[in-house]
């Protein structure tokens, strides 16, 4: 029988979160349509507000996400700079030029 991987924490909250943004964002949209649709004539920043920082908290949450997981999948320690250096590949860089010394 396989044993069931568990997801890890950081991974359901950026998913909950993925859900609570998608939900303000459909909330909001139908906040405007029904408005419009009653006749109201004034403006609607406050549902552009609330839908633009859930949008930038998840961004903001996305991108520290990518970044741990960049980090936790990093072999070795070994970085593009460091798979590519000169030195290491006897004079060769990753752009397929050898360095004239």
């Amino acid at each position: 029988m396989r044993k069931r991987k568990r997801w890890e924490f950081s991974k359901l909250l950026l998913l909950l979160e993925s859900a609570a943004v998608l939900y303000t964002t459909y909330e909001g949209f139908a906040l405007a349509h029904m408005a419009v649709v009653c006749g109201y004539l004034g403006t609607l920043p406050w549902v552009a507000a609330t839908v633009s920082a859930a949008w930038g908290a998840y961004g903001a949450s996305a991108g520290f996400y990518y970044n741990k997981a960049k980090a936790e999948n990093t072999a070795g320690g070994i970085v593009y700079e460091t798979a590519c250096g000169g030195a290491e590949r006897g004079g060769q860089d990753c752009d397929g030029w050898e360095e004239r010394t």
